[in-house]
Formats: C-alpha cells, structure tokens, sequence
C-alpha cells in the first residue's frame, strides 16, 4: 500500500514537472533589437521587471496575470514657432531704378504678344496657355518694375496688368539679382499667392553657389544643358539663418501689383548689381530651370509670336513673363548682359529764336496692317525718334533725339533747316521709311508718323 502511494506521488511529480515544463515553453521571451535613435521604455535600474504587477493577497490562488501593454507615445514633436523682430514697414517715395514691360492685354484677342519675346536671350513675353494661347492670363503680365531702398530693406514692386479672373494673384511673383553684373543670375526670390499683409510664407530665397546659372553662354541659349541652375534653398518661408530676410504683399494702394521686401544684409549691402522680376504659373517655377533657354529648346518652348513660324504657338514654356534687368549703383552702358535696352544720349540742341518743331506718332498695325494710322493702330511709346542733318539720301550728324510718350506721340526741336527723322532702332521689321523734312524759321511740321506692322506672306 505504500508502494502504490510511493508510485502515485512520483507519478503526479512527473505529470507536473512536465506541465511546468510545458507552460514554460509558451512564455515568450523574445526582445525586438531598439534600432538607433529610437525611443525604449526601460525601467530604473533598481527596479525588478515584476515590480509594478499585482501581488496575490493571503488565502489566495497566485493566478496568471498577464502585464499590461506599455504605451509608447507616437506624437511628433513640434517645430518651435518662428518669431520675428523686423517686419518691412512702407516703401520709401523715390525709386531707385526702374525697368517697363510689354503690356500684351491688346493683343490677346489674337492670341499672340505684340513683342517682348526673345527666346534666345532668355526673355519671355507668355502670360498665355499652352498650345491655343486662347487664355490670357493678366495676372502673369507684368506692365514694369520699381526698386527702392531705405536703411533696413530693399523693396521690390512688380506690376501687373490686372488680377487673375477668378480674383487676387495667385501666381509666383519673384525678383533675380546679378550680384557682379556677369549675366548669371546669383540670389532668386520668389514669392507665392501674396496676400494684403506683409508674411514671409510662400517666400523662398535661392542660390547658385556652384555658378552654373546660364550655362555655358549666360542670357543666350545653351539647350540642352545640364546645369542645375539655383541648387540651394537657403529661407524657406521663415526658415533659415535669419527668419526676417525676405517677405512680400500685395500692394495696400494697387490690388494688381506684388510687392517683395528683403534685407540689406541677404546681399551683404551690395550696392552695385542687376535685377529683373518675374511672374510664372507655380506648374512653371523650378530653380534647376534657370535658364529656362538652357534647359527648353526652342521648339520645346514654342513661340508668342506668329511671326516666328517656325515655333508659334508656345508650347511648354508657357504662362510666363519676365523683363530685361536695370542697374543699380551704376549707369549700364548697354553692354552688360541681360541688360534692357541703354537709350541714346539726348543731343544737345539749343535752337535759335527762329527754330521749329517736328511732331508725330509711333504706331503698330498689327499683321499686315501696313503704315496708315488708323482707329485700331496700337501707340508704341519708348520709341527713340532722332533727326539728323541734311535729306535722308546724304544725312548727316544726330541733330535732336526725343522719346515717345504713353500715346506714341513725340516732338522734335530743331533750328531752321532740313533734316531726316526716322525710329532708331525700329521696333518692328516693316514700317515707314526714314521722312525727310524742311522746317522753316518759328514753323511747326506735324504729322511725320511713323506706322510699323508685321508682315506676314
């Protein structure tokens, strides 16, 4: 009787070691490896991993608890919030340098642009769509440019010719510095949906540190070329070594003009370089672009002129505007890069008690419109108008210069005599021929005009 008591204790020994054992074998003890830099729950080192479990009370059954499951926290931390010190205040009265624009809101009906474009010298004259160029967009046309500057900041308005048809100016607006003047653009700002308030959102400032701005030939065309144009971001929105360098609205005075801000120190007060400003769809903006004629051909970027055959109608450089870039701190020759057109200097003419006037007008007639001026000629203003001495078949010295006006109009004062008055250069590739004309003593000749059209066979 023993000896089967014996037996059935050794037996229930074994039956329950070998369920122990089982049980054991179901306890996970596997540990995920932390990978670097991530966050561990760990316990303090003088803790027991059993510490915080429940203990069993006197009397009861220790029963299998199973350990609650830790929660790591998955909130992303936070940016810290950009504070800014400065923000741009009014612009001062006087500009500092000027650049016009071609305004081609009379010419959208033909779905074209009356000039302005010149592919091969990167400027661009397209505030149309792709392909029909059946949508005019007045919002991306820019009309001129000012730059001012007071103690703090360099201000920079781009002009518009109207908001976009759905309201405001939702484009990208932006102004290029050429810091030494060697056609290659060195600091881009642009700026995106502008609203009523200085903000330096949607504001970004780019670099060319490796200098391949241009290509090999800056300003002409180098398609196709593998430079990475403006490669560097270095404000973002706020973002970068001063928070406050760079901001933009629109106007408080022009609801269709942009204005950009940004700090003397972000060009290290440079007072001597080149600027042009820039207006573009946000499908259309992207630094490694620059130059846009270094990275399109030609046939890829089309044409808004229908005279250029070959390339009309534009295609995917589209919905885009720029200007030719001004001076500031110096007075441009014409030979810099890039740079607008340098007027000839106003000859001196001080015409005797008896002298005269020659008057007219500068006009445009459209294709095949000829030289007649007529209800539907365009007035062409910045137009040069020179005379110079003796008939046009043996003319002589420049006499007197004179700049058209905003409605094409021009007067030239001249001492008794004849001279030959012509548009120096022409604007167009047809157009009237140079006048010979004979002002006599205190008399006024009117109506020497000169009417220019596109000619097209």
């Amino acid at each position: 009787m023993r000896y089967r008591n014996l037996r059935r204790l050794t037996l229930w020994l074994a039956v329950t070691t070998l369920i122990a054992a089982i049980l054991a074998c179901n306890v996970s003890t596997a540990v995920t490896p932390a990978t670097q830099g991530s966050e561990q729950n760990t316990l303090p080192a003088n803790e027991s991993p059993q510490a915080n479990l429940p203990t069993a009370t006197s009397g009861q059954t220790n029963l299998p608890t199973e350990t609650p499951p830790q929660m790591v926290s998955t909130e992303v931390p936070t940016t810290a919030p950009i504070i800014h010190t400065l923000v741009p205040g009014e612009l001062p009265a006087s500009s500092l340098s000027e650049i016009t624009d071609r305004d081609s809101s009379a010419f959208a009906p033909q779905k074209r642009a009356g000039g302005g474009d010149s592919f091969s010298t990167n400027l661009y004259e397209r505030p149309f769509n792709a392909n029909t160029m059946d949508t005019y967009f007045p919002d991306l046309d820019i009309t001129g440019a000012k730059l001012l500057r007071d103690a703090q900041w360099v201000y920079v308005t781009v002009y518009l010719v109207g908001q976009n048809s759905a309201g405001g100016l939702p484009g990208d607006y932006g102004v290029e510095l050429d810091l030494n003047v060697d056609g290659r653009g060195d600091m881009l700002l642009m700026a995106t949906k502008p609203d009523a308030n200085w903000s330096t959102g949607g504001v970004q400032v780019w670099v060319d540190n490796n200098h391949d701005v241009g290509g090999a030939h800056p300003i002409l065309s180098d398609a196709p070329a593998s430079s990475d144009g403006y490669e560097t971001l270095v404000f973002d929105q706020g973002v970068g070594n001063d928070p406050d360098a760079a901001w933009t609205r629109v106007s408080p005075s022009d609801p269709k003009s942009v204005q950009i801000a940004f700090k003397r120190t972000l060009i290290n007060d440079s007072g001597h370089f080149t600027w042009g400003v820039w207006a573009m769809n946000a499908s259309m903006f992207n630094p490694a672009w620059f130059d846009y004629n270094d990275h399109f051909t030609a046939a890829e970027a089309g044409s808004p002129l229908i005279e250029m055959t070959q390339y009309y109608p534009i295609k995917a450089l589209a919905e885009l505007d720029n200007t030719c870039r001004w001076a500031v701190g110096f007075t441009p020759t014409g030979s810099e890069p890039g740079i607008c057109p340098v007027p000839a200097p106003p000859v001196p003419n001080v015409p005797g008690p008896n002298s005269g006037t020659i008057s007219g007008e500068v006009y445009y007639n459209g294709i095949n419109g000829g030289t007649v001026l007529g209800p539907t000629s365009a007035p062409l203003s910045g137009q040069n108008v020179r005379a110079r001495s003796g008939d046009c078949g043996s003319a002589g010295a420049v006499v007197a210069t004179a700049s058209t006006n905003g409605a094409g109009m021009y007067t030239l004062s001249v001492s008794p005599g004849t001279y030959c008055v012509d548009v120096n250069p022409p604007p167009y590739g047809s157009g009237t021929s140079p006048q010979t004309v004979t002002v006599a003593a205190g008399a006024s000749v009117n109506g020497i005009n000169f009417g220019y059209y596109t000619k097209l066979t």
